[in-house]
């Protein structure tokens, strides 16, 4: 007797997709899509994403920022910001020979009571000795936390991607010993209630994604009008540019305003 046959089940067929939000901070930005077989399944699931995926600015690919669900509406699933890390890559990079490396990590609260756990990296010329490690490590830490803690996060976080916060840090440092670099190497949300918020209504956000994807078209329509007004220069016009540029002024019109361009391009990130 022959045995019947037995049904598989499809286990996508039952599957939604819901898109993935970043948090207010980011503007909503759509990060990723994600199946489930309902909203609760959603519900905590963890997103991490480049920054310069968010931020369109290139020189923040070395972040990557880790997102989790806190809310589900319809098909939007809404995070909370949750932390970053810097990638592998960008930390070896950052570290030549003779350099030493100097980790710190503590707790600090923000001025919206958001408490973090940072862990900054210190990148200084030369070996050091441990007295010196000492006084780098609690000179930044203190630093950190003058700076940070009067701020809300969103300004902090702000701070410390826009690269002022590292800059800053390395000036005031340098007079203790030569120090080359300073990152935030990693954050912990250590208060992830805190960061809850109440989302969009889908018409609120229909009209911030909206909004950003008008953006964008500006923004390409800016730089297209800047390479038309190269083109209608004259080449003598062009190399002015150029000179007061400080870059070399050999080759074709059309070097020239590929030069041109690619300096806006380096202005602009």
């Amino acid at each position: 007797m022959a045995k019947a046959q037995r049904k598989v089940k499809d286990r996508w067929k039952g599957k939604s997709w819901y898109s993935l939000h970043a948090p207010s901070m980011f503007n909503y930005t759509v990060m990723a899509w994600t199946p489930a077989d309902s909203p609760e399944a959603v519900t905590g699931r963890v997103a991490e994403v480049s920054l310069d995926q968010l931020s369109g600015n290139f020189g923040q690919k070395n972040y990557i920022v880790r997102f989790r669900v806190g809310e589900v509406r319809g098909p939007n699933a809404f995070t909370t910001y949750d932390g970053h890390r810097l990638t592998s890559d960008y930390k070896r990079a950052l570290i030549r020979r003779r350099n030493s490396r100097i980790d710190c990590n503590f707790i600090l609260t923000t001025a919206d009571d958001v408490r973090l756990r940072l862990k900054p990296m210190l990148v200084v010329d030369n070996r050091i000795r441990r007295s010196q490690e000492r006084v780098l490590r609690a000179r930044s830490t203190q630093l950190i936390i003058e700076s940070l803690s009067k701020l809300a996060l969103s300004e902090a976080l702000k701070r410390i991607y826009s690269g002022d916060l590292a800059r800053d840090l390395a000036k005031d440092l340098r007079v203790i010993y030569p120090t080359r670099r300073v990152e935030i190497s990693k954050i912990e949300v250590l208060t992830p209630d805190a960061l809850m918020e109440v989302p969009p209504s889908e018409e609120e956000l229909e009209r911030i994604l909206a909004g950003e994807e008008d953006e964008t078209e500006e923004a390409d329509e800016e730089t297209a009008d800047a390479d038309t007004d190269h083109e209608s220069l004259t080449v003598p016009e062009l190399k002015e540019l150029l000179k007061a540029q400080g870059l070399p002024v050999s080759g074709k019109k059309a070097d020239l305003i590929e030069r041109l361009a690619s300096a806006s391009g380096d202005e602009a990130e």
